[in-house]
């Protein structure tokens, strides 16, 4: 304001300070924290949604060197502190209890999840996770999910991955139907199916659902079936390749499957 005042009005600073009645070591006073490198990177990383400690350990594994006070300074100035609480659930009762297997590939963990495009058109997303190291081995968008379709993504991710010896599921009909149980058969893997009502015992697969919904289905309004595959591809990427977990000491899954395999 004293600057406007001495170059519109051709006064003195010592006159326009009087005036504005402020010291005029306030004139010459410049702001020192320059914040718009954390600011810039803290948006990145927070792009999926997550809270401010995943946030922060995402930057110090890219590298960045801020302390965690001044990161959260610039965060919660971001207002970014201010998410949206889940609603919290009755816990199931788990008469078996879920064991993370020691090497890739013993189980992996099958469940859907559904949305509906911008026209309001429904589609389902088939995940598919490794219980041993969480990592993504599949997510496939579609209209319809039949158990002929499950078979043709499983079969597809096997002759990349290689193949299971067990599979978790639910009793939904895709997983129930005989061609899909006739198809592990055939392949020698075994069903694993939870109880009905016990969400909780197939946990690993619920959880990376949440953190696939909050950073994808509910965070982005799609036109289309391609929009949806595009960026689940994107936040699948990251999930594997940028994004610690705590059960595997902060690593990420690719980088826990790396030090398994050394």
């Amino acid at each position: 304001m004293a600057s406007e005042i001495t170059g519109e009005y051709d006064i003195s600073i010592s006159r326009a300070c009087k005036l504005l009645n402020i010291h005029r070591s306030y004139f010459y006073y410049e702001e020192k924290k320059d914040d718009s490198q954390v600011e810039d990177a803290i948006r990145q990383a927070a792009e999926f949604g997550d809270g401010f400690w995943m946030i922060y350990k995402v930057l110090r594994k890219s590298g960045r060197i801020w302390n965690h006070k001044k990161v959260y300074r610039v965060y919660k100035a971001m207002h970014y502190e201010k998410r949206s609480k889940l609603k919290k659930r009755l816990p199931a009762r788990i008469k078996n209890p879920l064991e993370r297997p020691e090497e890739p590939n013993t189980t992996w963990s099958l469940d859907f999840v559904s949305d509906a495009v911008e026209c309001g058109r429904k589609f389902r997303v088939l995940n598919i996770i490794d219980d041993c190291d969480r990592l993504s081995i599949a997510q496939e968008v579609s209209m319809s999910m039949p158990a002929k379709r499950v078979i043709k993504i499983l079969e597809k991710v096997i002759w990349l991955n290689g193949k299971p010896k067990n599979i978790r599921c639910d009793n939904g009909p895709e997983f129930i139907a005989a061609d899909f149980q006739n198809w592990c058969r055939g392949n020698d893997i075994n069903i694993l199916f939870i109880q009905p009502g016990c969400p909780t015992q197939n946990s690993y697969i619920e959880r990376f659902n949440g953190s696939y919904r909050r950073a994808v289905l509910d965070a982005y309004i799609f036109r289309n079936l391609n929009e949806a595959r595009e960026q689940t591809e994107i936040w699948r990427t990251y999930y594997n390749e940028q994004r610690p977990h705590e059960s595997l000491e902060n690593m990420t899954p690719i980088e826990y499957r790396m030090n398994k395999a050394v």
